[in-house]
């Protein structure tokens, strides 16, 4: 009989890929073998299995299929993708995309258990528009996201839109900001106005070009009237739902910041993060917990999109040598070495520097937990090679591993 420790990455993957089915009978026998996993000692195991459950329950409650919008919570005309966007009026470039997105085209991105909370209380607002209406409020309609490039803000707005059922107004930066006096702020009102008289979301993306501090020495007066027209369009929205982000927030008007009911900075992955990041986008590929969690501590620095960019990067590796076991070491060096300033600069120098030192730094980490084992499997050696770099007489240079 074959253990399960020796073919776990199988099981695991047989477990995201069922458990992403949302069918409560496989999810019970996943629990079934959690518990197993766990009353045989193997731990590590079960505590894999324990992460996908958890995921796939916050995932859960963050697709509320339930919600059914109805006119009154949501008014105005149905937005099809046969009507015309407004256009710039000197250079007929567009003011906007229309997006339709689909939930399974547009999933969360992976994001802390705090975040998830408060997107899973803005959602059941919706999901209870009428409970809120008895006390004379309404679900929050103003949303702004903030933070690093990269980081699944964007991805964030297209998933709202999806699982509200909702076309996505996307504001064109090169069609709404004009070099003719007077044009940008006319053209801020005409997206405003398609937006106001559909069923929609209206997203601002780079939302700082337009709502730059008034202040500011650099902008002409032009600026100050921009952000006027903003701030009154804003306040004047009937009703839909308007979405602005943000990579620059302190470049934003003060005045702006209060036309948000919520403001949610979306931070950078954690190291868990890192890990829930790699076990969605890695698949098909096979995998144990030793390489994810390397991967995961390799990538000390990197946003979300830095990773998923990763993964690709990991797949064309592994397409083009067919019939080869992964290397993930390899190809994770291929990456650092097209990505130059990226992540954490220590962790770079370690994963292109000596085999040895890589594998005493990853021993010395205590969340890593690795073993000898472990390291032989990653750097693709017998356990005696292993043995013989940790003890040698050679100096290591001791990188401070942050």
């Amino acid at each position: 009989m074959v253990c399960v420790m020796d073919s776990f990455d199988i099981i695991q993957s047989l477990c995201r890929i069922g458990l992403g089915g949302g069918n409560p009978a496989f999810r019970r026998q996943v629990e079934r073998l959690r518990d197993t996993l766990k009353e045989t000692g193997q731990s590590r195991q079960a505590a894999v299995l324990t992460r996908l459950l958890v995921a796939e329950e916050q995932m859960e409650g963050l697709k509320p299929s339930r919600i059914v919008l109805s006119r009154e919570q949501f008014p105005g005309e149905v937005l099809t993708a046969k009507l015309s966007v407004p256009v710039d009026r000197e250079t007929s470039a567009p003011l906007a995309q229309v997006e339709f997105p689909s939930v399974s085209e547009s999933p969360f991105p992976v994001l802390p258990s705090s975040l998830k909370a408060a997107l899973q209380s803005l959602m059941e607002e919706w999901a209870h528009a009428e409970d809120l209406a008895v006390l004379g409020v309404l679900p929050a309609r103003s949303c702004l996201f903030f933070g690093l490039p990269g980081t699944g803000k964007t991805r964030l707005a297209f998933a709202i839109a999806a699982n509200l059922g909702l076309p996505l107004v996307v504001a064109k930066l090169d069609g709404l900001v004009s070099s003719f006096l007077g044009t940008t702020a006319r053209n801020i009102a005409n997206l405003f106005d398609f937006a106001n008289r559909y069923r929609c979301i209206l997203l601002l993306d780079e939302f700082d070009a337009l709502a730059k501090v008034r202040d500011d020495p650099q902008e002409v007066g032009e600026i100050k009237r921009v952000v006027n027209t903003l701030l009154q369009n804003l306040d004047a929205r009937p009703h839909g739902m308007t979405i602005a982000i943000t990579n620059h927030p302190d470049l934003l008007d003060t005045a702006v910041w209060r036309r948000f009911e919520i403001r949610i900075e979306v931070p950078p992955p954690t190291t868990e993060d890192r890990v829930d990041i790699f076990e969605r986008y890695l698949p098909p590929l096979t995998f144990d917990e030793s390489t994810v969690r390397f991967l995961s501590w390799a990538t000390e620095g990197l946003t979300g999109a830095d990773i998923e960019v990763l993964t690709r990067n990991i797949k064309r590796y592994s397409a083009l040598r067919t019939g080869e076991n992964l290397d993930y070491l390899t190809a994770l060096q291929a990456y650092v070495l097209t990505q130059a300033g990226k992540g954490n600069e220590t962790r770079r120098a370690l994963i292109l520097g000596k085999p040895q030192e890589l594998a005493r730094a990853l021993l010395q980490q205590a969340e890593l937990g690795f073993t000898q084992q472990n390291l032989a499997q990653l750097f693709g050696r017998d356990q005696g090679t292993i043995s013989r770099w940790l003890r040698a007489d050679t100096p290591v240079v001791h990188h401070e591993v942050a």
